[in-house]
């Protein structure tokens, strides 16, 4: 599996630029208005949203991935190329 083609068609990047895309809308939009600008508390509340948001979508990734892996064919490999203790 190539990675970048893999990176480019997986709808999770997508997904992933779009939670961060809004997470910066809404950060920038809290700075604009020194009348209503963002509080600490509400931005540490979007800094955790956005990291709940996406840890699911990394977390299942690389789960993904993991599974993918041919463990099988990798032990054939490494006790092929492992020479013998004597």
């Amino acid at each position: 599996m190539n990675g970048r083609n893999y990176e480019q068609s997986d709808p999770r990047i997508v997904q992933i630029e779009r939670i961060i895309q809004n997470f910066k809308h809404k950060f920038y939009s809290g700075t604009v208005d020194p009348n209503d600008f963002i509080t600490i508390t509400e931005i540490e509340l979007l800094w955790g949203e956005l990291q709940n948001e996406t840890n699911k979508i990394y977390s299942d990734m690389v789960r993904e991935l993991m599974n993918d892996v041919d463990e099988r064919n990798l032990i054939i490999k490494k006790k092929g190329s492992t020479p013998k203790k004597e």
